[in-house]
């Protein structure tokens, strides 16, 4: 007897036919994405025999799998005379094996395993790291292996939200898919979204329509206005060119120096820790030229390689970022000053697309202070306190610091740095 096998009908039509390598379905909860790709791939491991690997970022047991999907699939469907569930595979008549990781637990060496992977299935997909998707992205080579990512959107900020829905990787397919679309929504979840939007609609739409979480608080640069430096193109740059040098304090930062053509970011570079005299003699490179401005944070570190650029006759701007800014009416600090200024000119910025760059940008919060001046002014976040939030790969907002660097006290409307007379420091 021929038995049918419902899949919901949009991943039928749009992903089983697909011909890319990456298949994703995102959407809200309920959306019967984990029931249709449990019902594709044990179809496909019918067909022929097929090395399956199911992986999510954290699996502390297999409890933690998609295991039970797929063994509550097998007996739904009668396919129990084909596959036998073992504790820790699946494995079928044909030789087809099913088989269950988190991501977290590999590295470069360990993750070979699952080289000869046909299908990759990962589950929870927005959770999965920066540092997981480079190791194991390129771990499924083999000619025609597909992967079937499945995820609900949580912030902007993460990976695979970044590599498949804001960057539209022609090599995927995506799904949007929510309860509407799934055949198997049952009364009881009814029940459970109406009680989710009584209590929180704004949780609610990001639960069961998935709406993008809220990032909350109160964020320096917005993303809609950093996306729109980095898609800015500035052919012909006018304006003086400047520098803009964060120096790293501690051996986990990095060293990072832009380069500017009036607006747009013409060089970039980046390095671990390193001794004074190899880091003054990129800067000298990178520099080229001494009547180039380097706006270099004065920390401690920053500091004695100012001390030797101004003693070899290079122009340098110091800038201490717990300093005095320039607009004591708004700013509490020169750091604050920074980040509001460059955020004040990003709408005609050309910055590198470049998501390290992005997630310290859009990530660092400000609050107000009143104290010493009498009245409210604007505070930017710490570095410690950034550290404890960000999702970045780099803690230290490095990049981000340098930036804003490089395009601190500038007149929008010439390209120039306005002239200092090295007082915003103390």
């Amino acid at each position: 007897m021929v038995k049918t096998v419902e899949i919901v009908g949009k991943v039928k039509e749009k992903l089983i036919t697909s011909d890319r390598r990456h298949r994703i379905i995102v959407g809200g909860r309920g959306k019967g994405a984990s029931w249709s790709i449990a019902r594709i791939l044990l179809l496909e491991g019918m067909t022929e025999k097929k090395f399956i690997v199911c992986v999510r970022e954290v699996q502390k047991t297999i409890e933690h799998s998609v295991r039970k999907i797929l063994v509550d699939t097998i007996q739904t469907l009668g396919l129990d005379f084909f596959y036998t569930v073992q504790k820790y595979e699946i494995i079928a008549l044909n030789g087809t094996r099913f088989v269950f990781y988190g991501l977290r637990d590999f590295n470069a060496d360990n993750i070979k395993s699952l080289e000869g992977a046909d299908i990759a299935w990962v589950a929870e997909a927005q959770s999965i790291s920066r540092r997981s998707l480079n190791i194991f992205r390129p771990t499924i080579r083999k000619d025609g292996s597909v992967i079937y990512w499945d995820f609900n959107p949580r912030y902007e900020t993460d990976p695979i939200y970044i590599d498949y829905i804001l960057n539209e990787d022609p090599n995927a397919t995506v799904l949007w898919l929510n309860w509407r679309d799934n055949p198997w929504f049952t009364r009881s979840m009814i029940l459970e979204k109406e009680s989710d939007y009584r209590r929180n609609p704004e949780e609610a739409e990001h639960i069961w329509e998935g709406k993008l979480r809220a990032m909350g608080d109160l964020y320096v640069c917005p993303p809609e206005l950093v996306d729109l430096a980095i898609k800015n193109t500035i052919s012909t740059p006018t304006g003086d060119v400047a520098v803009g040098a964060d120096i790293a304090h501690q051996g986990g930062d990095e060293i990072v120096f832009y380069k500017r053509h009036g607006l747009k970011v013409i060089d970039k570079y980046f390095s671990r820790y390193q001794d004074q005299p190899t880091t003054i003699r990129h800067l000298k490179a990178f520099t080229g030229h001494k009547d180039i401005l380097i706006n270099i944070d004065n920390g401690d570190l920053g500091k004695g390689i100012a001390d030797y650029l101004e003693q070899d006759s290079w122009l340098v701007n110091r800038i201490n970022f717990g300093g005095n800014p320039v607009d004591e009416e708004h700013y509490q600090d020169a750091v604050t000053e920074m980040y509001f200024q460059f955020r004040d000119c990003s709408e005609q910025a050309d910055i590198p697309n470049d998501e390290e760059l992005r997630n310290q940008l859009i990530q660092r919060k400000y609050g107000y202070l009143s104290g010493r001046r009498g009245y409210e002014v604007m505070k930017i976040e710490s570095k410690d306190k950034f550290k404890e939030h960000c999702t970045a790969i780099h803690k230290s907002p490095d990049r981000a610091d340098a930036l804003v660097l490089c395009y601190y006290n500038m007149d929008f409307g010439t390209g120039k740095i306005e002239t200092l007379d090295h007082n915003i420091f103390s």
